[in-house]
């Protein structure tokens, strides 16, 4: 997601590899290149039901105001390898500067689309130290290595359960509970999962907590228990609705 470019009017970047002009056009999407219907259809989860979500938001008054804003909302269904490689390097930064870094490594190691574990596991950390990734640079070198020497660690992550899926990726070096969470939600659809980030712990404390001060463990425990296997997806309205004020 973070190799989407905003346009004038719309978004470029690539799908499966291959590059892609997106826009949204009088409720549908439109996609130019040479991208299938089949590979958008999976990206976007657009074949999901988002009927029991809703039954969800709009059983709730305080969400009420990010269905009505963002109906029809969805989860993208990214690249696992890419989704771990991208929230390494997200900690500590800011989604401009992740753009950036995500640009020099598929320009210089991926023929313009994100590279494959195996190609950055070829190159010395010192080169991606040059690509922009700082103190980020180990954590995805090491990362790399180990993808790329048991390829079948990402299959085992996505068919097991949420609990022991959570723990083997927070094995991954340089990665802690919010962005193993983000990791599990948008590369591996493990939907129980429920990012706590600084935006989530605001908007949970003022409309669950009466504004008290609760770890984003208590949080994560509470949203799993009161939406389930609908968390992650909830946790999407929640976010865009407090970072637009109408939440």
């Amino acid at each position: 997601m973070f190799g989407f470019v905003r346009e004038p009017d719309g978004w470029s970047g690539r799908i499966g590899g291959q590059p892609v002009r997106l826009a949204h056009e009088r409720g549908r999407l439109r996609a130019e290149g040479a991208v299938t219907q089949e590979a958008l259809r999976l990206y976007f989860d657009l074949d999901r039901d988002l009927g029991p979500l809703y039954a969800h938001l709009e059983g709730d008054a305080r969400l009420l105001p990010a269905l009505e804003k963002y109906r029809g909302l969805r989860l993208i269904r990214q690249d696992p390898w890419e989704a771990l490689a991208c929230f390494i390097l997200s900690s500590n930064n800011n989604v401009k500067r992740i753009r950036h870094i995500w640009r020099n490594l598929s320009s210089r190691l991926g023929g313009g689309g994100f590279p494959s574990a195996a190609a950055v596991a070829r190159v010395h950390e010192r080169t991606l130290r040059e690509l922009g990734l700082g103190y980020r640079a180990p954590f995805l070198s090491r990362s790399a290595q180990f993808v790329a020497a048991s390829p079948a660690s990402l299959s085992h992550i996505r068919e097991t359960a949420y609990g022991e899926a959570r723990e083997r990726v927070l094995a991954f070096p340089g990665i802690g509970p919010k962005v193993a969470d983000c990791v599990l939600l948008y590369g591996f659809q493990k939907y129980e999962a429920f990012p706590v980030d600084v935006w989530i712990l605001r908007v949970m404390r003022k409309l669950y907590f009466s504004g008290r001060r609760v770890s984003p463990e208590r949080v994560r425990f509470f949203a799993a228990k009161r939406w389930g296997s609908h968390a992650g997806y909830l946790q999407q309205y929640l976010f865009h609705g407090v970072r637009t004020g109408i939440l």
